[in-house]
């Protein structure tokens, strides 16, 4: 039996697989640079295939016109650009609270190529994302990212208005967020190292023979590596907190219904 599709149900098809993809080459784990483009495109494709089928997408009618049919593929691929970056906000902090850490530390000059950045990184950076990669998809965020992703094609159909103000603003707001959220997930480290600074800072005037200052960075990274130890438990808890309000950020993008 041979199929036969219209050309609406084609340009239907592209709108969808251009939401598709931009979530697929912005989202954590299966967008970062050493997942091959070709495993992107078939995944990319076969979330179209399957998301082309929801009720609140086979009811639309998409425009077969060239001006605005362009229009709309460029919506919905910003559209689901923004999804995935919003999704990604969680690695962003976690880079951002090793960053901090690591300049506490004192090992922040030791920056090598982070193989799931394909960028320069510190350690403990690298630790973290590899971290918060594990957690995510621990608690199943892959799946809240999909679930989000078939969501978002019943808040903003694929032949809407295309990109509205407040789609950008909300995503401004969300990227707002990243050092704060660092900051919180690095501070029982900061504080760590900071108050042992300040014991150190307090023994160098009360005993001047000593010299407190040629210990104070070995001891630094002492403490943070201690510190880091019983960190990593809450740092993992924060990322497991991260994902599942992650749904609720990414659909918040969106004007509710």
């Amino acid at each position: 039996m041979n199929a036969h599709f219209s050309g609406p149900q084609i340009a239907l098809f592209l709108l969808v697989l251009a939401r598709a993809g931009g979530l697929v080459v912005s989202a954590p784990v299966v967008g970062d640079p050493q997942t091959p483009r070709m495993v992107k495109a078939i995944l990319a494709i076969a979330l179209s295939v399957l998301l082309v089928q929801i009720p609140s997408v086979t009811r639309l009618t998409a425009p077969t016109d060239l001006l605005p049919f362009t229009a709309n593929v460029l919506a919905e691929l910003v559209i689901g650009i923004a999804l995935g970056l919003v999704a990604r906000i969680i690695f962003y902090a976690v880079q951002t609270a090793g960053g901090i850490v690591s300049f506490q530390t004192g090992v922040s000059l030791a920056s090598v190529l982070n193989p799931m950045t394909q960028q320069p990184d510190t350690m403990f950076s690298q630790l973290f994302t590899v971290l918060a990669g594990l957690t995510f998809l621990a608690v199943h965020g892959d799946v809240l990212v999909l679930a989000s992703l078939a969501r978002s094609y019943d808040l903003a159909p694929v032949t809407g208005s295309g990109i509205s103000t407040q789609l950008l603003g909300n995503l401004v707001n969300d990227f707002t967020d990243i050092g704060r959220l660092g900051l919180q997930i690095a501070m029982p480290i900061g504080v760590s190292v900071f108050a042992a600074n300040l014991i150190l800072g307090v023994l160098s005037r009360a005993l001047p023979q000593l010299n407190l200052f040629v210990l104070s960075m070995p001891l630094d990274m002492l403490l943070g590596l201690v510190a880091l130890g019983g960190a990593l438990a809450g740092i993992t808890l924060a990322v497991s907190q991260l994902t599942n309000t992650m749904p609720q950020a990414m659909l918040g993008l969106f004007p509710t219904p």
